[in-house]
């Protein structure tokens, strides 16, 4: 039987331990706070928790499609033949019809309309293998489903709220396609999944039938969900016979020492990521970042319509590496992430290294670098890819010629806290004033441009 645990975070750090010692082989890549995790399974695991959307890029055969099969049998208590018997493969031909929903023919024939849902819209969690070999306008298709969880075709929809989505890309091959802005944007993470070094390939190798996969998979339950799936039941109806399922397979994973997470585990998680704040450091962080990706002395503010080469004058921020600007949704990627991250190591709020150190992978699919940008850095000696490295180095700590934005902070900290604490006092005319000498008619931090405004000073 599975061992007790004392709190949710050990329940959810044995299943990540888990997954990573027996079936998804990896080396950790990424640390934060003196711990060491996998980044491909660490933010697929948060993706987990928090429900969010999840980009894996790599090789072919790299272990992309595989980390989010087992994260998501495992976390969401569905056996594994099922998880990957719902996933859609990507391939030129897919339609509407075949990612959503099509009609129901023998209705149609009788003047009636009605749909059938396909199994993907149906199941919880989801899984898009090799989603970028869709041509870039059938990707609109899945936007409100990835963003909101709302499914439509013809007159009809289904609602299932936000639910872990996982979408997986090779590298560039002459058989797939960019993905579209849009979807970029609704995506709140992306990682690589990269090779796990040669003992653990060696292993790998040696499990050529995928033997330890048995003990996730579940043949009998496979077919029992999808005689529902197929049944025409409403998309409501179908959720409470697939909970039968989903407890039944809880039940053997218990047995074989799974911490499983029920309804109710889940529910408390996403409070207790909820009551996470930040704190000063990590919210000012936030700040700064946020500001230098929407700030332009030039332009008024960043937009994707302006050329970025316009704002070198005024130094050489992040607003001048890159085209276009930020987004909301992308912030609230990095706060979800970052909150998720703190509890998961059982803390209260977030600090600095807990939001800097998930910032680049919320931005680096997100963020089109300048040619000159990733000239700067491409060759470099680096071990992430390089829009990765460029988004690690220029949010951290940045280089003699290019210094970053964490390094920027620590040089501007102390005088926008005194800014602010002018501000809070009261003292409205001398924080205008000290802002603005800060901000050195567009020679400071942009953070003070934004401060101005805000005080209505500029």
């Amino acid at each position: 039987m599975a061992n007790k645990k004392d709190t949710l975070q050990d329940k959810v750090q044995g299943l990540y331990g888990r997954i990573s010692q027996d079936f998804y082989l990896n080396r950790d890549d990424f640390e934060a706070n003196g711990q060491r995790y996998n980044s491909a399974l660490l933010l697929g695991t948060l993706t987990e928790l928090n429900k969010g959307n999840m980009l894996l890029f790599g090789e072919y055969g790299g272990g992309k499609t595989t980390s989010a099969e087992y994260l998501n049998a495992v976390f969401n208590g569905l056996p594994l033949d099922l998880v990957k018997r719902v996933a859609i493969r990507g391939n030129p031909q897919l339609t509407e019809e075949k990612m959503v929903g099509r009609p129901h023919y023998g209705k149609m024939h009788k003047g009636e309309e009605d749909v059938v849902w396909q199994h993907f819209v149906m199941i919880g969690p989801k899984i898009f293998d090799e989603f970028n070999r869709i041509p870039e306008s059938n990707q609109a298709v899945v936007l409100n489903g990835v963003d909101r969880g709302e499914w439509n075709y013809l007159n009809d929809f289904v609602s299932t709220g936000r639910q872990p989505f996982f979408a997986t890309c090779n590298y560039a091959d002459r058989g797939n396609n960019g993905l579209i802005p849009p979807i970029l944007d609704r995506i709140d993470v992306a990682v690589e999944s990269g090779f796990p070094g040669v003992m653990n390939a060696l292993h790998i190798a040696q499990d050529y039938h995928n033997d330890k996969d048995e003990i996730l998979r579940n043949p009998e339950l496979t077919r029992k969900a999808l005689a529902i799936l197929n049944s025409g039941k409403s998309y409501e109806e179908a959720q409470k016979e697939l909970e039968t399922i989903v407890q039944q397979q809880q039940t053997r994973l218990r047995d074989a020492g799974f911490s499983v997470l029920s309804e109710e585990d889940k529910s408390k998680i996403e409070q207790g990521v909820r009551g996470v704040v930040l704190d000063r450091d990590a919210e000012q962080y936030f700040a700064f970042l946020v500001s230098e990706m929407n700030s332009s002395p030039k332009y008024g503010q960043k937009r994707s319509i302006d050329n970025p080469e316009g704002d070198k004058q005024n130094g050489l921020y992040l607003n001048a590496t890159f085209a276009g600007s930020g987004s909301r949704r992308e912030e609230k990627s990095l706060i979800r992430y970052a909150k998720s991250l703190a509890w998961l190591q059982g803390e209260g709020e977030v600090n600095l290294d807990h939001i800097s150190q998930v910032a680049p992978y919320v931005l680096w699919h997100r963020v089109r670098w300048t040619p000159e940008t990733e000239q700067t850095f491409r060759d470099s000696d680096r071990k992430d890819p390089l829009d990765l490295h460029i988004a690690k180095t220029l949010l951290g700590d940045g280089t003699s010629e290019m210094p970053g934005v964490k390094k920027r902070y620590s040089e501007s900290q102390a005088n926008y806290q005194r800014v602010i604490d002018l501000a809070g006092h009261g003292k409205i005319d001398q924080a205008v004033q000290e802002a603005k000498e800060f901000y050195a008619d567009g020679r400071g931090h942009p953070i003070f441009l934004d401060t101005l405004k805000d005080l209505g000073g500029r």
